[in-house]
């Protein structure tokens, strides 16, 4: 069978025997209809308290390692809103954004026409105390001095949040480095883990950071592996991380019988396989459907390289995954989970890659780059020719588990 892989911009297409295929992982995806319309229906619900709005209004966007549409939607908010914007790229402890990149997320127009700024941890904080989890908060000034404060995103699954989306624009999205830590610490929880909320403490944290702070309006949007919109969801921030998180589920979430050999999956293409800190949370949505000393082969460009260098030197410091958790509980280091999350994959299953990046620097996070054409013959070798595959065209937005 033919299947495609998205790989940055482009795709490779592979051709996988039926007799090794036991799951086809495919998403009951919702059709494009009018984007313009998903929009606009779900602004004008609640057009009235944009257009109330009075002062300084902060406007948090996402920056480039997410997919959200924010060009296509920005425009309809602002329009209802009469006091004086600023738009803020809610970057967390990632790379500020520049002004090529601005320029790209919002348009030239909005870019020109607005005072926008980056997020950036060398920005300027305001301490809004701690919350009941024992998370100091620190928000960056310029947002928590605005009179009204909107949050602009896309609702997707995440490895241990949940789900993207709603309050995640603010923690991680305009916190402090120290903050981020400070809730990303919780990522060992058992309820940690994509697909779940209730009871899932980093995501309580960031909800109740969130309220903290003062939310005054919240469009998130649901997108199709095309990256087309499929619903929008506006006002209360609470409410529309479910409405959305309800359309996501519908979607994306994928049960199968047993477990496979190997795994062939995809990273979702650009922005989600932009580098490899982003591209490896693809993993950890079949990691759990994989038998042990299993195979994993990951489709992502990295275009961008390995996207972190605390990412790059923590991970030859370590050996095992229970080294660097026992690290990371008693002093959480962000860059330092992810090499937590590479090292427990690579203790439960052999990893390959195809990608740009080159051999030195697959070897370094412990995956093996391979070619296309080695992809069968690596599987062969390790589970003989009558290896139980899945395949997961979409792994950065589509979950696996079995029944």
């Amino acid at each position: 069978m033919e299947i495609s892989f998205p790989y940055g911009k482009k795709s490779i297409t592979l051709d996988i025997p039926e007799k090794n295929l036991v799951k086809l992982v495919e998403a009951k995806e919702k059709e494009a209809e009018n984007d313009e319309e998903i929009i606009k229906n779900a602004i004008e619900q609640n057009a009235k308290k944009l257009e109330k709005l009075k002062g300084k209004v902060a406007v948090v966007v996402d920056d480039k390692t997410r997919p959200c549409p924010t060009k296509k939607i920005l425009p309809y908010v602002l329009e209802k809103i009469k006091a004086e914007v600023k738009i803020i790229f809610a970057t967390g402890t990632h790379e500020p954004v520049n002004e090529k990149e601005a320029e790209e997320l919002l348009g030239k127009e909005i870019a020109n026409e607005y005072d926008w700024i980056s997020h950036s941890q060398n920005a300027k904080f305001v301490d809004y105390g701690v919350t009941s989890f024992g998370t100091p908060l620190f928000f960056n000034a310029e947002f928590a001095k605005a009179d009204a404060k909107i949050l602009i995103g896309d609702v997707e699954y995440h490895y241990f949040a949940g789900y993207g989306g709603g309050r995640k624009s603010v923690l991680p999205g305009v916190s402090a480095e120290i903050t981020v830590e400070a809730n990303h610490k919780r990522m060992f929880h058992q309820n940690a883990r994509f697909g779940v909320l209730s009871g899932n403490p980093v995501h309580e944290d960031m909800e109740e950071a969130a309220d903290m702070v003062g939310i005054n309006f919240c469009l998130n949007v649901v997108m199709n592996s095309k990256h087309q919109i499929v619903g929008a969801f506006a006002g209360e921030h609470k409410k529309v991380l479910r409405q959305g998180a309800k359309l996501v589920d519908e979607m994306y979430k994928v049960k199968m019988d047993g477990k496979a050999d190997a795994a062939i999956i995809a990273a979702d293409g650009f922005p989600h396989d932009i580098n490899l800190y982003q591209a490896m949370k693809a993993i950890q949505t079949v990691i759990d459907v994989v038998k042990e000393n299993g195979t994993i082969i990951l489709i992502a460009e990295c275009s961008q390289g390995h996207g972190s260098q605390r990412f790059y030197n923590e991970m030859e410091k370590y050996t095992c995954s229970e080294d660097i958790k026992k690290e990371l509980l008693k002093k959480f280091i962000m860059g330092k989970h992810k090499v937590y999350y590479m090292l427990k994959a690579s203790e439960k299953v052999k990893l390959y890659m195809i990608t740009s990046m080159d051999e030195n620097m697959t070897e370094h996070f412990r995956i093996e780059k391979i070619s296309e054409e080695e992809i069968l013959d690596k599987i062969y070798e390790r589970h003989g020719k009558n290896a139980k595959i899945i395949v997961s065209p979409h792994a950065s937005t589509t979950i696996v588990s079995t029944k």
